[in-house]
């Protein structure tokens, strides 16, 4: 798996991603930052462990210890200042 993080705040220092609904974390390796708020590549080789369904969550860290949230309270239809850490589902056969 491999994506991008960003912080408004600062670099940013870890992605974890989870594959089990939150219930354990792995952090994801981070390539060099191009520049303190720049956007930042990360990382994971992951194997899961059987066939099925998964939800993967990836969240990042900045250097200020903010952390992405899982959800975001309140409806908000056009997404602005959406910072919920990002889920997706993936089925492996």
């Amino acid at each position: 798996l491999r994506g991008h993080a960003w912080s408004g705040k600062g670099r940013v220092a870890r992605v974890d991603l989870s594959y089990d609904f939150g219930a354990t974390w792995t952090q994801a390796s981070l390539s060099n930052p191009v520049n303190a708020f720049a956007w930042q590549r990360w990382e994971l080789g992951l194997k899961l462990p059987v066939t099925g369904y998964y939800e993967i969550w990836a969240r990042a860290t900045d250097i200020t210890g903010g952390m992405q949230p899982m959800l975001v309270p309140g409806w908000n239809p056009k997404g602005y200042l959406n910072n919920a850490a990002h889920r997706i589902a993936v089925r492996v056969a």
